[in-house]
């Protein structure tokens, strides 16, 4: 594990991008046609949402090669805390915590005849130790105990330790990442690393989980978090009345990670207030991270690929700690509150799955504010490699030009 770097300062530290992005609300706000500088953006291909060989390039050339969210730091409390982690498919993985404090993650494959080190989902443990023939691991992953070792008279322990995969924190919040030549964890977050270096979250705790198997293609779920076109007709009872969804502020970053800055309903920014009080903010870390903000606390939702038509959606809440007792009445109710619009959008997932699926889809056509989603896949295609993306699937890239870059940021 390594703590990921990143100066104490919230959105804009010189209030630059903070005023740009003020600016950018006011004239979406009045604006009834996109920007001059906009070319309409091709159809996206349908079968990137139902096709398993897309599906499969996805993994293995996305998947296992970005930063991912796997868990915070509070769910490692002392030396031998540890919890598997499962969501990648075919990869087995063990976190745990250091006698040196330092959070590492490995497989959870014995080096002797792979069975796993650790049983239970999350737990504390003295060594990690082989369910099959009681092998043991230390914290660091070094093979320390083989009984009957004389059994084996040419091992090198020191050459069967458990395997690695890279592990750093953020702000308190745990990412792996299996691609062992993969950039820092905050040179891939770029920006977006500076902007949550405004919040301690190392500082807060686990206050609410939730997650459920969804019949619709990872993408349809984060697709549904890069744009707010759609809450006046699925939440006009919720995130309808609060928002104000003609005035969102894009911003478009390398790597494929975004921002999406929205108005309040009646509440124009106030240049004297933080972004973050005076508008809703939320940042999607590419490829499957979206992270709406809030005040002193913020809910993490993470979408992982199941199949081409079904994925798992996990959400985790992280707060201040409330000392003692039950979670406080007001936290527990901003989670319902939470939840209501998680159904929201939940309700209205699969049937589009079978849409996608159906004869009847051939393309998926994408207006200016949607830009986001598709600045996503040029990524992917950029990942897996355009020349090994199979005929007729991939995206025309489009939006490299349009990337926010400092000083010269461009919003429009």
């Amino acid at each position: 594990m390594v703590e990921s770097g990143g100066m104490e300062r919230g959105l804009g530290v010189d209030g630059i991008l903070a005023d740009r992005i003020r600016a950018e609300l006011q004239r979406e706000s009045v604006r009834r046609a996109p920007p001059n500088s906009f070319r309409p953006l091709p159809e996206i291909p349908g079968g990137r949402y139902t096709r398993q060989d897309f599906f499969d390039l996805e993994v293995e050339g996305v998947f296992r090669r970005s930063w991912l969210l796997a868990a915070h730091v509070s769910e490692f409390p002392e030396a031998g805390s540890y919890k598997r982690f499962e969501r990648l498919l075919k990869a087995p993985i063990v976190i745990i915590r250091g006698r040196d404090g330092v959070i590492r993650a490995f497989y959870n494959t014995c080096r002797h005849r792979g069975a796993p080190v650790v049983k239970d989902a999350q737990g504390k443990c003295n060594i990690m130790r082989c369910q099959f023939h009681s092998w043991g691991y230390d914290f660091d992953g070094r093979l320390v105990n083989v009984p009957d070792e004389y059994e084996f008279p040419e091992l090198d322990k020191s050459a069967r330790g458990l395997l690695p995969l890279r592990c750093e924190v953020l702000k308190g919040v745990v990412f792996i990442n299996e691609d062992l030549d993969a950039p820092p964890l905050a040179d891939w977050m770029g920006s977006v690393a500076d902007e949550w270096s405004a919040t301690s979250m190392g500082d807060w705790t686990v206050d609410y989980r939730w997650s459920r198997v969804m019949n619709c293609n990872w993408k349809c779920v984060v697709d549904a978090f890069q744009e707010v076109y759609h809450i006046n007709t699925v939440h006009p009872k919720t995130v309808g009345l609060a928002l104000d969804h003609t005035s969102a502020a894009v911003g478009l970053m390398p790597n494929g990670h975004s921002r999406l800055c929205v108005s309040r309903n009646g509440a124009p920014p106030d240049p004297a207030e933080d972004i973050y009080v005076s508008t809703s903010v939320s940042h999607t870390l590419w490829p499957n991270l979206i992270g709406p903000r809030g005040n002193g606390n913020v809910k993490f939702i993470v979408v992982w690929p199941l199949a081409p038509g079904q994925c798992e959606i996990e959400v985790t809440g992280l707060g201040l700690p409330w000392g003692d007792g039950p979670l406080p009445p007001d936290r527990v109710a901003a989670n319902l509150a939470f939840d209501a619009v998680l159904e929201e959008d939940m309700v209205n997932l699969q049937p589009i799955q079978a849409s996608l699926d159906s004869t009847a889809f051939s393309g998926m056509m994408l207006g200016y504010q949607e830009r986001r989603i598709y600045w996503a896949h040029e990524v992917i295609d950029e990942m897996i490699g355009r020349d090994r993306i199979p005929p007729g699937l991939a995206v025309e890239p489009r939006l490299a030009g349009a990337l926010e870059s400092e000083p010269g940021i461009t919003l429009e």
